[in-house]
């Protein structure tokens, strides 16, 4: 793969880019391009595979929807298919078409889970000319006859880390091999892992390559991220507290989706009714509903599990709350970016317990930087940084696992007595040529016949059993001839 490294430009027109769209462009208040964008669109232009990471909010759908819209200027019928992972990231970028394709009649279309299958029908029957969707909704339409994608040129797989992470494997190699060989591919993705690496060189030829910060983890330079450790009885208090204190758009992730419907009552019960959520628990309709309120202002508060979050693009939040820390520590870095967008100042903060010790470890080895931490008042644990340094989230210190191998209040000298205290409790050893006393020839002869009876039930048992079964040798005897 060829590394890119070009100047950045310091307009659009630098880029190739039509008249039309330029007008669209500035009309739309894009004065300039980002550093992701100045380097994907002439590659993209050029008709290329392409592979580029860069971090949440680099702009990275505009990066290749403006030159898949300038490519398809007059033309008729569905030429490209942008896949997204979730039905949120989907109705983004189904925007940014429509914003820059429709005034210059390039028409597209959304296929997603949560909406009408008659009403998808309908809009592939209409010939898009872009088609954008989940991997698992299209597959349905093409299972079902509706959908051929034997003459799509462009091919796009967006955020396609969250795609392989959320098992859609199988339906990307089905969409891919319904395409022809000859097809452009973009892969954008906000991290590089290994399994991009291997899904880039099996669906791509001979990509160009463009990594903007870091090539493994994009933690936002420009968010300040803390850990605050609290009981688990007062994260919602501490929730209360900073959303009351806080004016600004807060976005607050939950790690399952009905925590996102409990934790959303409990702040709208609280006073907080300017607050919304989205999950799959929601209908289609209410959750675009609930994010169209958010992006325009109508609610401050919104709380999204992490799938539902990778397709909040708001550039004005303030304030990322992760009321439970996520399970996949890549998670972390994509809740986080929500805020922060475009180079503006962000501020996330993280609810950690006693019990989210190793995942705060996880999460500091795959950034590669310790994240700083408060501690609420009545926080039950170490509270001073030279004991998070001695490793209290790694386990206990050597002085407290030597505590407590002596349960009991005993020590292991306790426990064990030494040889010769131990022998001068048992009884005196008798000579060779002493005779036993009575008493011990007695309990002797008690014994004996005690332990011929045994012996006398074990052996009548045996024979009371069946017979055994022959031997190998002697049922091979008897086997009819074949």
């Amino acid at each position: 793969m060829d590394d890119l490294k070009k100047e950045t430009p310091a307009t659009w027109a630098g880029l190739e880019l039509s008249e039309e769209l330029l007008k669209l462009l500035e009309k739309a208040g894009f004065r300039s391009p980002t550093p992701i964008q100045t380097q994907s669109i002439p590659v993209a232009l050029q008709g290329k595979d392409l592979i580029a990471g860069a971090k949440t909010g680099s702009g990275k759908t505009a990066a290749f929807s403006l030159p898949i819209i300038q490519r398809l200027l007059g033309r008729r019928g569905t030429y490209a298919v942008i896949l997204c992972p979730t039905r949120e990231i989907a109705l983004q970028t189904l925007e940014t078409l429509k914003t820059f394709g429709e005034p210059l009649g390039v028409t597209s279309c959304a296929l997603i889970g949560g909406t009408d299958l008659k009403a998808d029908e309908a809009a592939i029957r209409s010939v898009p000319n872009v088609i954008v969707g989940t991997p698992g909704r299209i597959c349905d339409h093409i299972l079902r006859g509706n959908l051929w994608l034997e003459f799509i040129e462009v091919l796009v797989l967006d955020e396609a880390d969250k795609m392989l992470d959320m098992g859609f494997s199988k339906e990307l190699n089905q969409i891919v091999g319904q395409t022809q060989a000859s097809r452009q591919t973009l892969l954008f993705s906000a991290t590089i892992p290994p399994t991009i690496e291997q899904l880039a060189n099996k669906i791509l030829r001979d990509p160009s390559r463009i990594q903007i910060g870091n090539a493994g983890v994009t933690v936002p330079e420009n968010v300040r991220h803390e850990i605050l450790w609290v009981n688990e009885r007062g994260k919602k208090r501490e929730l209360l507290r900073l959303l009351r204190n806080f004016p600004g758009t807060v976005i607050i992730f939950s790690r399952t989706k009905d925590g996102v419907t409990l934790l959303w009552r409990s702040i709208h019960a609280a006073g907080i009714e300017d607050s919304t959520y989205i999950s799959s628990n929601k209908l289609q309709v209410h959750r675009e509903a609930a994010l169209k309120g958010f992006k325009e202002g109508e609610y401050r508060v919104l709380v999204a599990t992490d799938v539902a979050g990778r397709g909040i693009h708001v550039d004005d939040v303030g304030l990322v709350i992760n009321y439970d820390l996520p399970m996949d520590v890549e998670d972390y870095v994509h809740r986080i970016g929500r805020t922060g967008r475009k180079d503006a100042k962000g501020h996330a903060v993280s609810f950690v317990t006693a019990h989210d010790r190793r995942q705060v470890e996880a999460i500091e080895k795959y950034i590669k930087q310790a994240i700083p931490e408060r501690f609420t008042h009545d926080f039950e644990g170490p509270k001073a940084s030279s004991e998070k340094s001695e490793g209290p989230r790694h386990g206990r210190s050597a002085s407290s696992r030597s505590a407590s191998s002596g349960r009991g209040g005993r020590s292991a000298s306790a426990r064990k007595p030494s040889g010769p205290s131990h022998r001068e409790e048992r009884e005196p050893r008798r000579s060779r040529n002493e005779e036993p006393s009575r008493s011990s020839r007695s309990s002797r002869e008690v014994r004996e016949p005690r332990h011929s009876r045994s012996e006398q039930a074990r052996s009548s048992h045996r024979e009371d059993r069946e017979p055994r079964r022959p031997s190998r040798s002697s049922h091979s005897e008897v086997r009819p001839e074949r």
